[in-house]
């Protein structure tokens, strides 16, 4: 294992009742398999009993033969024939009726099952979790830009930029370290099928998260609502894990070129809404910053030039194909002038943000814009927190690598 069982029991003991469980005296995980359910500080005594009774489960390990997604359903399963037909109808009826004079027997029940096999997996070393490192994970849609984003912003980590990145498939795991902190990035791939895994094993992948960073691509409007739910349920997860990280959302694909475009304008104004919402719904108080972002940020003066730049960034070329591999030194060498006219951009732009920045502010008091190096303001139910310095030292530090200038762009 990456880390001592004390610290590792510390990370699980957040589920245990001090009350009941002398968190002190265990010495391995398995120990804490052994205990009885009421152990879970989330089930109260006639919970417990409830579920000892109706599954005949008395001890941790043994609640998980029951189905995560379903664990009435182990009840309802019998050999086909006539009488078992009826006999499990009267069962359904019974467990409706269960379920309707404790509400929240099943959500603690998906969430012991789950706990406990986070548990199983970390005794026979099957998940690992890191305690020593700080663990930022990144996730979206399919083709939302999360890769691009990350390798484009993340250069000061040692990641290097990328054109025309290929989509994710599954989890890619990076591990970088400066003087400054310790990083376990998780690039979540967005397809369905992987979105599926992660929600449906939500302890193999959101555990000991202290940063949760969200992308939305604001340029594809019919996908919205479908991202959105995926937010929501990434948050339902964290919430039932006990998971309290600080979540940086960023409104991606705000490029140069659509700055002004009444219907992207009208897009963000709609997503800010939405996630307001969907925030003040949440049981937690998550500490929230919204930012708009674009790869192409560097060039946001000239957006004629960066919607050229764009256009040949996105090239379908194979590098397979042996035309390509010919040209592969020109190819090398137009990167490189490509990277000096976008330095020299930057620094000619970055000359005139200031007066143009104090111009904008006085001319109409614009909403400082996160490409600007400011979050968009939004109606955040979170509070601020006690005992999060190492937390918050990783933040600023990864917040300074996203965003650097000061300027107002709106």
């Amino acid at each position: 294992m990456p880390s001592d069982n004390s610290e590792i029991i510390k990370v699980v003991s957040k589920f245990l009742d001090p009350k009941s469980v002398k968190i002190d005296k265990l010495e391995k995980i398995e120990d804490i398999l052994k205990l009885p359910i009421q152990s879970y500080k989330f089930l109260d005594k006639e919970e417990s009993t409830i579920i000892k009774n109706l599954f005949e489960v008395s001890k941790i390990n043994e609640i998980l033969k029951l189905d995560k997604e379903d664990p009435f359903q182990s009840l309802t399963i019998l050999e086909e024939s006539e009488e078992s037909l009826e006999i499990t109808e009267n069962l359904k009826e019974k467990i409706e009726a269960l379920k309707n004079k404790y509400p929240t027997l099943e959500t603690k029940l998906i969430k012991a099952v789950t706990i406990s096999a986070l548990i199983e997996s970390i005794s026979k070393e099957k998940e690992a979790i890191e305690t020593q490192a700080q663990k930022v994970l990144v996730a979206g849609l399919d083709a939302a830009g999360k890769t691009s984003l990350l390798s484009k912003f993340g250069g000061r980590l040692g990641i290097s930029d990328m054109i025309a990145t290929h989509p994710t498939k599954g989890v890619v795991r990076m591990k970088f370290g400066t003087s400054n902190l310790s990083l376990f990035i998780w690039d979540l791939g967005g397809q369905e099928e992987y979105r599926e895994r992660y929600l449906n094993n939500p302890e193999q992948y959101f555990v000991q998260l202290d940063l949760l960073i969200y992308v939305i691509d604001i340029q594809d409007s019919e996908r919205f609502e479908e991202s959105l739910d995926y937010l929501d349920s990434i948050l339902n997860s964290l919430v039932m894990l006990e998971e309290r990280p600080y979540v940086l959302l960023f409104i991606h694909k705000y490029d140069p070129d659509l700055k002004g475009d009444p219907k992207i304008l009208l897009n963000i104004e709609l997503v800010k809404d939405n996630i307001g919402e969907l925030l003040r719904s949440k049981k937690y108080d998550f500490e929230v910053e919204i930012y708009l972002t674009s790869i192409y940020s560097l060039i946001s003066r000239e957006p004629q030039f960066a919607k050229y730049i764009k256009k040949l960034m996105s090239a379908g070329y194979s590098l397979s194909d042996p035309t390509v591999k010919k040209v592969e030194g020109l190819g090398k060498t137009l990167e490189e002038t490509l990277n000096a006219i976008i330095r020299l951009s930057e620094s000619i732009s970055s000359q005139l943000n200031d007066l143009d920045a104090r111009l904008r502010a006085i001319e109409s008091g614009a909403f400082q814009a996160a490409q600007g190096g400011q979050p968009l303001e939004i109606s955040n139910p979170s509070l601020s927190r006690s005992g999060e310095g190492s937390r918050l030292t990783v933040l600023n530090e990864l917040k300074d690598l996203f965003s650097k200038r000061k300027s107002l762009d709106f």
